[in-house]
């Protein structure tokens, strides 16, 4: 009899090990293992590595576009800066040849064109739109200035 009640018990223990299976063998031992869980979750796992994969793949071609966009303005930049040199040395060459050097008008031309390579300076710290809208908007600048230096030149 304590036989059979010994055997019961163990059988009872097996039984309910067995009812809670699990996909992890680290956590269910030797009889709670199920290797269909087991592949179940590995497959589950697999599958969420593909995906990590693929939002790593579009996010990877998503940082490569915006780089070359940014390459794009930098180089935009980059000659709307070139543009705003010569046109900057143009200015100069205009107000060196103004024969009256004391004219109010040409003092304030002058000034206006010290104001203009300040703000040329300053819009070097900006961020790339902004500094092409700044550049864009002294460059404008600049030539009202020539055209005046140019007529002030030719009094």
């Amino acid at each position: 009899m304590k036989a059979l009640s010994v055997t019961l018990l163990l059988s009872s223990f097996l039984f309910t090990a067995c009812s809670n299976m699990t996909d992890d063998p680290r956590q269910g031992g030797l009889f709670s293992y199920s290797p269909s869980k087991y592949e179940k979750r590995l497959q589950q796992r697999e599958a969420e590595l593909a995906a990590a994969e693929a939002e790593q793949s579009v996010e990877n071609s998503r940082r490569s576009s915006l780089e070359s966009q940014k390459a794009q303005k930098q180089k935009e930049v980059s000659q709307l800066r070139s543009q705003l040199k010569k046109e900057q040395s143009r200015v100069d060459r205009s107000l060196k040849n103004v024969k009256n050097k004391n004219d109010p008008e040409y003092l304030a031309l002058k000034k206006k064109n010290e104001q203009i390579k300040k703000e040329a300076a300053k819009a070097e710290k900006l961020e790339i739109e902004a500094k092409k809208r700044e550049i864009q908007r002294l460059r404008q600048e600049l030539k009202e200035l020539e055209y005046e230096a140019d007529a002030l030149s030719r009094l």
